[in-house]
């Protein structure tokens, strides 16, 4: 099954709000309430445990996923 690129959404999904790791850009992001206070809500990244979290449109996300793809295959192409 071919991966799905930005290309490929619909108007809706593109536009789905999701939050993301700021450090690694992964979308698993972890709440913990017993841990929030301060003005932090207690989110977190699952994959580098960065508390820096961000937000945006699903379709902007996968756009910067895949131009970081590309980058990583251009630094790999020169060694």
């Amino acid at each position: 099954m071919r991966k799905k690129t930005s290309s490929d959404l619909s108007k809706d999904e593109y536009m789905e709000p999701v939050f993301f790791c700021k450090s690694c850009h992964s979308l698993l992001i972890l709440v913990d309430e017993d841990l929030a206070g301060d003005g932090w809500d207690g989110s977190y990244c699952g994959k580098c445990h960065s508390t820096d979290i961000g937000a945006c449109q699903f379709g902007d996300w996968l756009k910067e996923e895949e131009r970081r793809e590309q980058k990583r295959k251009e630094l790999a192409w020169r060694r």
